[in-house]
C-alpha cells in the first residue's frame, strides 16, 4: 500500500476515534446533567413538602390550643350552669360559642388530614375525639374526669408536635 493510502486510513481512523470520544463524552455529560437536574428537582420537591408540613403543623398547634381553650370555656360554662341549677347540661352552649367550636373543629379536621406522619395524625384525631366526648358528657363527675384527661393528653401531644416541627427544619 502506498503511503497516501496509509495516511488516508490513519486520518479516517483518527476521525472515527475522535468522533466516538466526542459522542461518548457528550453522552456522559448529558447523563450527569440529567442526574444533577433530577437531584435538584427532588431536593426542591422535598423542601416544598417540608415547608408545607411545617406551615401546616404550626397552624395546627395554634388551632389545637384554641380548640382546648374553647372546650375548656364550654366546660366552665357548664359548671357555672350546674352550680346555678344543680342540673348538669341544663342549658345549651351559646350560639356564638357553639359556632366557634364547630368552625375550629372543622379547621382542625382539615389540617389533621394534611399531616404526613401517621402517628401524630392518629394522636390528634384521638385528641379531637376526646374534645368532642368532653363536650357531650351527660354527668358532672365524668365530665370533670374527661376534662382532666383531655388536658393531660393535650399536654403530652404538644411536645410531640414540637419535635416533628423541629425535625422539619
Amino acid at each position: 500500500m502506498s503511503p497516501e493510502s496509509w495516511g488516508f486510513i490513519g486520518t479516517l481512523l483518527g476521525a472515527i476515534v475522535g468522533a466516538s470520544a466526542s459522542i461518548l463524552t457528550t453522552r456522559i455529560n448529558s447523563k450527569n446533567a440529567i442526574r444533577i437536574q433530577e437531584n435538584v428537582e427532588r431536593n426542591a420537591r422535598n423542601e416544598r413538602y417540608r415547608e408545607f408540613q411545617r406551615n401546616n403543623l404550626l397552624e395546627l398547634q395554634e388551632k389545637l390550643a384554641y380548640a382546648m381553650r374553647l372546650v375548656t370555656k364550654a366546660y366552665i360554662d357548664d359548671v357555672d350552669n350546674y352550680e346555678k341549677s344543680n342540673n348538669w347540661k341544663s342549658s345549651l352552649l351559646s350560639p356564638a360559642l357553639d359556632e366557634e367550636i364547630g368552625n375550629c373543629f372543622r379547621e382542625l379536621s382539615i389540617k389533621t388530614e394534611r399531616i404526613g406522619e401517621n402517628e401524630i395524625r392518629d394522636e390528634i384525631i384521638n385528641l379531637r375525639k376526646r374534645m368532642t366526648d368532653s363536650l357531650m358528657e351527660k354527668t358532672y363527675k365524668i365530665a370533670e374526669q374527661k376534662q382532666i384527661t383531655l388536658a393531660n393528653t393535650f399536654g403530652q401531644l404538644m411536645p410531640k408536635l414540637g419535635k416533628v416541627l423541629r425535625d422539619n427544619y
